[in-house]
């Protein structure tokens, strides 16, 4: 018996079972667990080697863009690897999130070697003092918006902090701005490399905020891996 597991980031149980359908009669046996977009991917066969490894390159091929670690790691023990193996140090700005991210990272040991800071600036106002998102940011965008979580992740980046990770968004139960619930941006980077996802999710207002969390790590997870590009 041979047993691969992997953790993805950003789909549902039910999209990453549907992705595995072309592969459910290829004498490969799935186990699917989701815990707010955090989805562990176990993958056991019967198969004789030969056969098996290329059938386990297909799914990783299925799941490439999704795929953050090949060996059962979380999300925060591998962003906590790379910031170490890349030397960097991180700020963390929180709205909707609430300390979550922060509360993730700091159940790694050693992490204070490459976390400086989490800030929750949950009001309008903290963006502006805390962080220096513009007055007209705000007012042209709102709060909930790409360029309000660009110029939050940039506003951390005070030595010797040089990466900023940056949430902001409409948890529920009721919209703000004119935007729908579930409605979240998520920024990271540095100086003028610093870009923002826009995600729609959906669930209670806790199951958003850590979707959230969870997503943010993954995007973290993806920018110390040069595999985000600017935008």
């Amino acid at each position: 018996m041979q047993t691969e597991v992997v953790k993805l980031c950003g789909l549902s149980k039910d999209e990453v079972i549907h992705r595995l359908a072309p592969f459910c009669d290829k004498g490969l046996v799935f186990e699917v667990e989701e815990d707010c977009l955090d989805v562990t991917l176990t993958v056991t066969s019967d198969l004789p080697k030969k056969d098996f490894d290329p059938l386990k390159s297909w799914v990783y091929r299925c799941f490439e863009a999704e795929v953050y670690s090949a060996f059962g790691q979380g999300l925060a023990q591998t962003a906590a690897a790379l910031l170490k193996r890349n030397g960097r140090m991180l700020g963390v700005a929180e709205s909707l999130t609430g300390g979550l991210i922060c509360s993730m990272l700091t159940q790694v040991p050693g992490i204070s070697n490459n976390f400086f800071e989490g800030i929750v600036c949950y009001n309008k106002q903290s963006k502006a003092d805390r962080l220096g998102v513009k007055a007209t940011t705000l007012s042209n965008y709102g709060a909930v918006s790409k360029q309000t979580a660009i110029e939050m992740a940039r506003g951390l980046g005070v030595p010797p902090v040089d990466i900023g990770l940056s949430t902001t968004g409409l948890a529920g139960p009721d919209g703000d701005e004119g935007k729908p619930v579930g409605l979240v941006y998520i920024g990271v980077g540095a100086g003028d490399f610093t870009v923002a996802f826009e995600r729609h999710l959906t669930g209670t207002r806790n199951e958003i905020r850590q979707k959230t969390a969870n997503l943010a790590l993954y995007y973290l997870i993806k920018y110390l891996r040069n595999e985000i590009f600017a935008l």
